[in-house]
């Protein structure tokens, strides 16, 4: 039996080491590939730099030397997770770093931190939901949203995932945004399967939404994170495993 991870490769790796730590065995078929554009640095002054994800380090090209060395050192740093602040590091920015679990949970950090009318960079996908803009702006901040990559959509799932889909070998599914499990029922649907027939374990209940609304069985973990999904994942599997009550036959009665 075979756990699938729909999430981009690098990621995916991540993830798929986790699971093989904990007993179980992988698939890779990422949904999802990062692609760097060509957004120029903001000029000006900048009070902070905001990143809700590691990608948006290590995809950054700092070719023209935008922002320069001196400005990367001191920019005070606003991020979600740890990893995000080892890309940054990698980077070269080394100011002063705020650690959030979550970009809601950033957001009211900032918030209650930094006074308007204080301009901050969000280093940001293409892709993505507008909340903690919004909602920083509602609090008078200015936030410039710089675009460093792009999440493009592959156009199937794997060959290796195919042929495990057709010899009933995926047990679960692991999905980590709400469009990558929008993207994989796409393709499922392409490649004539049915996502039914094995449960899914989503991040939260907002990438679980789509999934439920196609008739999936989708669970989340109680924590937002990798380790609440490897609890969900265990007692999605236990669940599918135990028997089906047996059908009382309407003759007997």
């Amino acid at each position: 039996m075979l756990i699938l991870i729909t999430r981009p490769f690098e990621e995916a790796l991540r993830s798929a080491a986790k699971l093989e730590d904990a007993g179980y065995s992988t698939l890779l078929s990422p949904v999802l590939y990062m692609r760097a554009t060509e957004t120029v640095w903001p000029q000006g002054i900048i009070d902070g730099l905001i990143a809700t994800s590691a990608q948006a380090f290590e995809l950054l090209d700092l070719k023209s030397e935008q922002p320069p060395p001196e400005m990367r050192r001191l920019l005070p740093l606003w991020l979600v997770g740890e990893r995000t602040r080892g890309a940054a590091q990698r980077k070269g920015f080394d100011g002063p770093v705020h650690i959030a679990p979550h970009a809601k949970q950033l957001a009211g950090d900032i918030e209650v931190a930094v006074k308007p009318p204080a301009r901050l960079v969000y280093l940001a996908g293409q892709d993505r939901k507008p909340d903690l803009e919004k909602r920083l702006r509602k609090a008078g901040l200015t936030i410039e949203a710089a675009e460093i990559y792009a999440a493009e959509a592959v156009e199937q799932l794997s060959d290796i995932a195919l042929e495990a889909l057709r010899a009933g070998e995926i047990g679960a599914a692991m999905h980590y945004s709400r469009r990558s499990a929008e993207i994989f029922l796409a393709l499922m649907n392409k490649a004539g399967h049915d996502p039914k027939v094995f449960p899914h374990v989503c991040m939260s209940e907002d990438v679980a939404e789509p999934l439920r609304e196609a008739g999936c069985n989708a669970r989340c973990g109680a924590m937002t994170n990798e380790e609440g999904m490897l609890d969900a994942l265990k007692e999605a599997l236990r669940c599918n495993s135990e028997p089906s009550p047996p059908v009382q036959d309407s003759s007997e009665s």
